[in-house]
C-alpha cells in the first residue's frame, strides 16, 4: 500500500514541471545503477509536483514486516555537491538532525568503509543506538559526472565494535534498534538546486511498535532533508564536494 502526503515548502523554484520531468528522465538510466535494495518507486506524476515547491511524502508497506518504508521527495536550494558533502558528514550532523550523538568507530570521516555509532533520544521509552554503515555509490557518481548521486546505509548492532569510553556509555543508557536501511538519491536540477529522494526502513526495536514508528516517520524524513539542507548552507560540511 502507498499513502502519500503533499505539503508546500514555500521554496520559489525557477523550473517548470515539464523541465523537471526532462531532467529526471535524463537521470532515469542511473536508477539501474542503484545500490539500494527495493527503494520506493515514486511515480513521475508525483516527482513533477516538487517543481512548485511541493514536498512529497509517503509510506510503503513491506510484506512480512510490521515496519514500512517511509520516503520523501523535494527540491532544495542547495547545489548537489554541497548537499552530498552534508549527508556524508555524519559525525558533525548531531545538533542539526535528530541524532544526538555520533562517533566514528572505523575508517575516516566521509571515507568509504566508515562505521559510525549513532544515538537518538526517544521520549517516554528507552533511547536507541545503532552503528551506521553508509555506502556512497562511486560508480554512479563517476558515470554521471557528479550530476546524479546515491548514498545508501544499513546498520549493525554488534556491541563489540564499540570500544571507547564515550561509546560504551551510550550503550549503557540506550537499547539497540532492530535494523535500519535506506538511501539518498540526488539529481542536480541546476547549479543551485537539487532534487532529493530519501527513504528509510527501520524497526526501532523493543518498546516501540514498528508500525507506530513508521506512521510517525513521515515528518521525521521530511525534517531530515530540510535540516541537512540547513547544515549544508550554514554548518560548512567538512566532506569533499567531489
Amino acid at each position: 500500500m502507498i499513502s502519500t502526503l503533499t505539503i508546500a515548502s514555500g521554496l520559489a523554484l525557477a523550473i517548470t514541471p515539464d523541465e523537471l520531468e526532462a531532467t529526471l528522465v535524463a537521470a532515469e538510466p542511473y536508477r539501474a545503477q542503484r545500490q539500494a535494495q527495493g527503494p520506493p518507486a515514486i511515480p513521475m506524476s508525483q516527482m513533477k509536483r516538487t517543481a512548485d515547491g511541493t514536498v512529497i511524502s509517503g509510506m510503503i508497506e513491506v510484506p512480512g514486516s510490521s515496519a514500512a518504508k517511509v520516503y520523501t521527495a523535494s527540491i532544495i536550494d542547495v547545489p548537489i555537491a554541497t548537499y552530498w558533502a552534508a549527508i556524508n558528514d555524519e559525525t558533525r550532523l548531531p545538533g542539526w538532525n535528530s541524532v544526538a550523538y555520533a562517533e566514528l568507530l572505523v575508517g575516516k570521516p566521509c571515507a568509504d568503509g566508515r562505521r559510525v555509532l549513532q544515538y537518538i533520544d526517544v521520549p517516554w521509552v528507552d533511547d536507541r543506538w545503532w552503528i551506521g554503515l553508509p555506502k556512497p555509490n562511486r560508480t554512479m557518481l563517476r558515470n554521471s559526472g557528479g550530476s546524479v548521486r546515491e548514498l545508501t546505509f544499513s546498520s549493525s548492532t554488534d556491541p563489540t565494535e564499540v570500544v571507547s569510553a564515550s561509546g560504551k556509555k551510550i550503550l549503557g543508557i540506550a537499547v539497540p534498534i532492530a535494523f535500519s536501511r535506506g538511501g539518498w538519491f540526488l539529481v542536480a536540477v541546476d547549479a543551485r538546486s537539487t532534487y532529493v529522494e530519501y527513504y528509510v526502513w527501520t524497526d526501532p526495536g523493543p518498546g516501540i511498535p514498528a508500525s507506530l514508528a513508521s506512521s510517525l516517520a513521515g515528518k521525521s524524513v521530511r525534517d531530515n532533508v530540510t535540516n541537512i539542507a540547513r547544515f549544508a548552507k550554514e554548518g560548512k560540511p567538512s566532506c569533499p564536494l567531489e
